[in-house]
């Protein structure tokens, strides 16, 4: 039983202590191909609190849609930033939490 009880304990805390998860959506431009997609997805995903990044294919006419999750914050202007130099080549249009 006392097994049974800190493992639960254990359990617990863990689930609490888990930092919150928010997603993101946005929109960029410029991106053509997969190596495109690749080079924006690598450079998001070296963000602090990234956890994933996927770019979906534009629809017509559209923009390649951009879907992050992250446990810290994450605002349009620091995606940008962590693009570097790339940020001349693709160009986060919008980047939004999603709300529930």
């Amino acid at each position: 039983m006392k097994t049974f009880l800190t493992l639960f304990l254990i359990l617990v805390c863990q689930t609490f202590a888990a930092e919150p998860v928010q997603s993101y959506e946005g929109e960029v431009a410029g991106i053509f191909c997969s190596a495109c997609s690749s080079h924006v997805k690598a450079a998001l995903s070296k963000i602090d609190g990234v956890q994933s990044v996927k770019i979906a294919t534009a629809d017509k006419g559209g923009l390649p849609k951009l879907k992050i999750t992250s446990t810290k914050p994450l605002t349009r202007e620091i995606a940008i930033q962590a693009l570097g130099e790339k940020a001349k080549m693709y160009h986060i249009q919008s980047l939004k939490p999603v709300t529930r």
